[in-house]
């Protein structure tokens, strides 16, 4: 059985996804991590192009495709062979459809991306490996992290792992875990990610206090916002600013030159309803939006004009 896990590329709730696959399926599956705005295009490629012949079974995770891709699918031969596990408020409109098994919430609380699609694995394939108590918590501790339910309840190893993430990148944060989960029924930290985390946790604040001295208050839509330019810590970045800055602006807006822009915020504003005007979408609290596709040239004309 080949399968193809297409998953988001930004953090830990999407690249746990192809950890869970690596369990279940081993060398039989291929994964492509992608950001937001690129889901839509690799949906009609890979339909245009066959590419998910290759395919018996193809799972979209942590990522809300447009009505239009899910159309796309839906009058595509592909359709039985696609299933989306979402929990961003856009992809409930796509429950419709049969492929689509999106949620936000469910009889405990605030779902993940990762959360939903291990339910799933749970429910249709026995496999020791994603059945041990590790995985269990290992998986946990990715839902408290992507919903910043950990700050809630204090959980600090969510929030750790995030920052092991961080440390690792994509690749070998997921090979780190496939392995370790080949030999461990438990989930912990070792010596050496300890030490690590005691120095993510000193350049983290650094770089949070460094960028409160350089936030822009301006104006967005009806909001007064808290501008900052940033390509690292998007998620404690955002909400740390959003709690410090609280009586100052209405929510944090995170430029990122290189990849999309984020929008973070602990009032009673829609974030989504925000990030939909630029063209994304997202949770209340937490949304992103795609970068202007010509916006490096921009800034260039802006930098080097009549030079």
């Amino acid at each position: 059985m080949k399968v193809l896990i297409i998953s988001h590329a930004a953090d830990i709730d999407g690249v746990t996804p192809i950890i869970l696959g690596k369990l279940v399926w081993d060398k039989d599956l291929n994964y492509v991590l992608c950001e937001v705005n690129e889901i839509d295009e690799i949906i009609k490629e890979y339909i245009e192009k066959n590419k998910f012949n290759l395919y018996d079974k193809i799972y979209i995770t942590d990522l809300s495709i447009s009505e239009d891709s899910a159309k796309l699918i839906n009058n595509s031969i592909y359709k039985d062979k696609i299933l989306i596990f979402d929990h961003h408020l856009p992809s409930l409109d796509l429950n419709k459809y049969v492929f689509s098994k999106s949620l936000v919430e469910d009889e405990n609380g605030k779902v993940s991306g990762t959360s939903l699609f291990y339910k799933y694995l749970l429910d249709n394939f026995n496999n020791d490996y994603i059945n041990s108590k590790g995985m269990q918590d290992f998986v946990e501790l990715v839902r408290l992290n992507d919903t910043w339910e950990w700050k809630i309840n204090n959980v600090i190893a969510a929030r750790d792992l995030a920052s092991l993430h961080a440390i690792y990148g994509n690749d070998m944060f997921i090979d780190k875990y496939t392995n370790f989960f080949k030999t461990n029924q438990t989930f912990y930290f070792d010596d050496k990610e300890i030490f690590l985390l005691e120095m993510e946790r000193k350049k983290i604040k650094d770089y949070v206090d460094l960028k409160a001295q350089q936030m822009i208050v301006g104006k967005l839509l009806n909001y007064k916002v808290g501008f900052v330019f940033a390509e690292l810590y998007r998620s404690e970045l955002g909400n740390d600013l959003a709690e410090r800055f609280k009586d100052l602006v209405d929510f944090i807006v995170i430029v990122n030159v290189s990849r999309s822009i984020s929008y973070r915020g602990i009032k009673d504003i829609n974030l989504n309803e925000v990030a939909e005007i630029f063209g994304g979408h997202g949770h209340k609290n937490a949304a992103g939006s795609p970068l202007p596709q010509n916006l490096h040239a921009e800034i260039l004309n802006v930098i080097f004009k009549n030079k």
